[in-house]
């Protein structure tokens, strides 16, 4: 192991390297070219008579520090500072002492203070805004909100220096402030979206070639502009206005990519329209901060506008294919419960004809055979005569099983003829209450499974107002129709509760999956103190053969 204060050196040591690796400085170097080649070329823009003011290395700086990673901060800052004092210093090429002071207090401005505030201002935006930046109107405010305050920072650092070291400075400093912030914020409108925008997007964000078109369009027509400068036509004023325009419609079609490039354009116009125009700079750039600020937050909603939509569809899409997974397990459910259903009936019919062939056969055999006794035997015989009597109450009750199971009729007998000897029916009938049964038109021939199920619907209908309904009268109409038959189950009971009418009634749900799996409607209308109707529609799918 190294001793500690080798061990210290050699992790300062791997931070530094890391801090200063290959990838990093060459980010440093890239970012110093683009600075000082737009401070250059914004420099020379301002040469020109009453044309706009703008500081496009603001604008740069701030685009660099927004996408480059934290650890190549150093890097920017230390490339961007040694280019400088190698340009301005005493007998460079730029040496100009107008950049270059040499105090302490210039040295801490430069050197500190003003890579300090930058460094701040985009830690705070990049601490609340995730990239990509620009994908809503909230970061575009906040971008704004940062862009204004670095300006108005950067502007009372260096100014401020100044008018410390010049008292005759001190008079002027507030108007050459709002001077040097709104010229920062100008270059930082004109540049920054676009560069984001691109270096997000790895140079290939304005990838539309509509896009492309419309913006060949616009600069050549900015070109035709300053051809017609020289021949004497002169249409400056309008010339601002009517790009109004088609600015916003780069930010409505393409979304935050358009809002962006007309950023640009918009000052490339700004520019172009003041090379012959007697307006004031300070009109060009509140021309450029208009117009940029209303395409930024208009290219932002319709890109947030956008990715809602396409979310939506995700989610809608989503949505369809678990309605798809869930109207699959319905249907599952349903061929499960058909299926049940089936089976149970089948296996109801081959119980019922079990016991009648067989047990029903075996006990009319003991029957007869009791009977061949008993003439042989006195009549005073009491044993004899209780078995008889046992024998008789024995078939009468697998008769009643035989009859729960399956009614008999069902498969050869009218819906109506099964239905009067029902033990319900005949239950409520000794009970006193009313019933009437009565039908209209001729029965079809139906199938097994469908006579059953409608049977079955009708007896659970007349159990539940055994049951629960205390009513004194009901009434049962079957009407036979060439498409269809209808079925009505009225009573002037207590009507069915609300608990009795909540789906995990396992009567109400044994009546639906009965009523679905022989394609009927089924409609329940009950309401209190006014009794209930239960009415079955069933359709005929094929002509009906009629029974004979």
């Amino acid at each position: 192991m190294l001793p500690a204060p080798l061990s210290m050196v050699s992790s300062f040591t791997s931070s530094l390297q890391r801090l200063f690796s290959f990838r990093y400085l060459l980010m440093g170097l890239v970012y110093t070219f683009v600075f000082h080649a737009f401070w250059l070329v914004s420099r020379e823009f301002e040469t020109v008579t009453a044309t706009v003011s703008w500081y496009l290395p603001a604008g740069i700086r701030l685009a660099a520090f927004l996408v480059c990673p934290y650890r190549a901060w150093p890097a920017l800052v230390i490339s961007e500072k040694l280019t400088f004092f190698t340009l301005f210093s005493p007998g460079a090429a730029l040496d100009e002492s107008a950049f270059m002071s040499g105090s302490f207090g210039w040295l801490i401005v430069h050197s500190v203070l003003s890579p300090a505030a930058v460094m701040v201002c985009v830690w705070l935006f990049r601490k609340y805004n995730r990239r990509p930046f620009f994908d809503s109107v909230s970061s575009v405010l906040s971008f704004l909100l940062s862009g204004v305050a670095l300006s108005a920072l950067l502007g009372l650092i260096f100014l401020g220096r100044r008018a410390m070291e010049n008292t005759e400075f001190r008079e002027i400093l507030w108007p050459v402030w709002f001077d040097f912030t709104l010229g920062d914020f100008v270059g930082i409108l004109v540049l920054t979206p676009i560069v984001i925008v691109l270096l997000q997007s790895k140079l290939t964000a304005i990838r539309s070639k509509p896009l492309l078109l419309l913006a060949l369009l616009w600069v050549t027509t900015l070109f035709s502009v300053i051809l017609s400068f020289r021949s004497g036509f002169d249409f400056t004023y309008q010339l601002k206005y009517i790009a109004i325009l088609p600015a916003l419609f780069f930010a409505y079609r393409f979304g935050m990519h358009g809002g962006a490039l007309a950023t640009l354009l918009i000052g490339l116009t700004a520019f172009v329209a003041s090379l012959h125009s007697n307006e004031s700079p300070l009109a060009h750039q509140f021309y450029i901060v208009g117009m940029s600020i209303t395409v930024l937050i208009l290219g932002a909603a319709v890109e947030q506008s956008q990715q809602m939509t396409n979310q939506l569809l995700a989610a809608n899409k989503n949505m369809e294919e678990k309605n798809r997974l869930l109207q699959e397990a319905i249907n599952d459910i349903q061929a499960l419960s058909n299926q049940l259903v089936a089976t149970q009936e089948a296996e109801r019919k081959r119980l019922s004809r079990d016991l009648h062939d067989d047990f029903g056969h075996r006990i009319v055999d003991l029957q007869l055979q009791l009977g061949l006794v008993a003439s042989r035997m006195p009549a005073q015989n009491n044993a004899l005569s209780t078995i008889t009597c046992k024998l008789d109450e024995l078939y009468s009750a697998m008769k009643q099983s035989i009859g729960r199971l399956r009614p008999a009729g069902i498969d050869n007998l009218p819906l109506e003829h099964v239905l009067r000897n029902n033990d319900t029916l005949k239950s409520m009938q000794r009970a006193g209450v009313h019933c009437q049964l009565h039908s209209q038109g001729t029965p079809p021939s139906l199938r097994d499974e469908v006579r059953i199920n409608v049977y079955r619907i009708i007896q659970e209908a007349l159990a539940n107002i055994a049951k629960h309904a205390d009513a004194t009268e009901v009434e049962i109409s079957i009407t036979y129709a060439a498409e269809a038959i209808h079925i009505e189950i009225a009573d002037n009971g207590i009507g069915l509760t609300q608990t009795q009418t909540k789906p995990s009634s396992l009567g109400l749900i044994s009546m639906r999956e009965r009523a679905r799996f022989i394609g009927a409607q089924l409609t329940i209308d009950s309401g209190q103190q006014q009794g209930t109707r239960v009415i079955i529609d069933l359709p005929l799918t094929v002509q009906p053969k009629q029974l004979a």
